[in-house]
């Protein structure tokens, strides 16, 4: 019989990986702080050119802004995180589903964990 198990994948930090990690969040960051610049942007010139209320139009640009400083606060955050790891630290990166054969007489491994660093599989755990 076959069944879809989830797999947690979990990267091994080596110093190559952790400046990839950094990278990565930080151009994230980046890309919402632009985000953020273009919503600014976009307020004055749809309370030039519009005759929708201020008020609403600031209010409407203020709640797209707050979603974006949070995720800012969030990044932040990971980035304060990912300097303290050290070297060897394995970090959750995603789940992935498997199709798992399963017979009569299997033991049975809830679940399995896939070990990778700098993109090559190291270890399967099962249990």
């Amino acid at each position: 019989m076959k069944i879809i198990q989830t797999v947690e994948v979990r990267q091994r930090l080596t110093e190559k990986s952790k400046q990839q990690l950094i990278q990565q969040l930080t151009a994230q960051k980046r890309q919402l702080e632009q985000q953020c610049e273009q919503l600014i942007f976009e307020q004055k010139r749809m309370e030039k050119q519009t005759s929708f209320p201020p008020k609403q139009i600031k209010e409407k640009f203020e709640r797209e802004m707050q979603v974006r400083r949070q995720k800012i606060a969030e990044l932040d955050f990971l980035l304060e995180q990912l300097h303290i790891l050290p070297i060897g630290s394995e970090i959750k990166e995603r789940e992935v589903e498997a199709i798992i054969d399963v017979h009569i007489g299997d033991r049975w491994s809830p679940q399995k964990t896939i070990i990778i660093e700098d993109g090559i599989v190291v270890d399967i755990r099962e249990g």
